[in-house]
């Protein structure tokens, strides 16, 4: 009885770990579409950063002129 005790709580186990694979790929899976969003955001942002600093400078320009950080 006590190997069948041990096969039946070594089989929960797997079961366990199954379980736990499967929910952590989900959640690495949510992760991987949530960080291409942010990726595809960024990249507007530096577009519209980029075309901001290549347009001509206006006087009454709604846009602060942008100042460079020296290192």
């Amino acid at each position: 009885m006590s190997t069948l005790k041990d096969v039946m709580s070594a089989m929960k186990e797997v079961l366990l770990l199954t379980d736990k694979v499967d929910r952590a790929g989900a959640a690495l899976s949510e992760i991987s579409s949530e960080l291409r969003e942010h990726d595809r955001r960024l990249i507007r942002l530096e577009t519209i950063v980029e075309i901001a600093k290549n347009q001509p400078s206006h006087s009454n320009s709604k846009i602060p002129p942008i100042k460079k950080i020296e290192s």
